[in-house]
């Protein structure tokens, strides 16, 4: 998601607007993955939530989709809690996934559950021999 017309779309769209983007890489697994289109809600820092989808440009200028771990100041995550570096800018929130013909809205209620990938992640990786299942099913 670095394209820069891309970015360029997002940055045009009012606050509240959505539009679908195609999810690159691994960060997400299980929840988002790689090919997968996730609906981005256009948006500041203010509308995020503890658990929400966070669309940020990092510090090298890339578009990245992570977990919010905390707000106020803004904290986002991998799936198995990797802290980020501060975001640059946040450009929205991811309100929907689309994977083939599945279609999986993340209304807030959803994001409860979210805030718990992270630390069950964590939890996983320590227990013997779980940590390269989980690498061989992820790639």
């Amino acid at each position: 998601m670095a394209d820069p017309r891309i970015e360029a779309l997002l940055r045009a769209l009012p606050p509240g607007q959505r539009m679908w983007l195609r999810a690159g890489g691994k960060s997400l697994w299980p929840l988002v993955l790689d090919g997968d289109q996730v609906r981005v809600e256009r948006g500041d820092e203010l509308m995020l939530r503890r658990g929400d989808i966070a669309l940020v440009v990092n510090p090298q200028g890339q578009l990245v989709a992570h977990l919010v771990e905390q707000t106020g100041p803004l904290v986002t995550v991998s799936s198995v809690g990797v802290v980020d570096p501060p975001a640059r800018e946040v450009l929205g929130r991811v309100v929907a996934v689309r994977r083939g013909a599945l279609t999986l809205e993340l209304p807030r209620v959803a994001h409860l559950a979210l805030r718990q990938v992270p630390r069950l992640s964590r939890a996983l990786k320590r227990l013997p021999g779980l940590r390269h299942l989980v690498r061989r099913l992820r790639d």
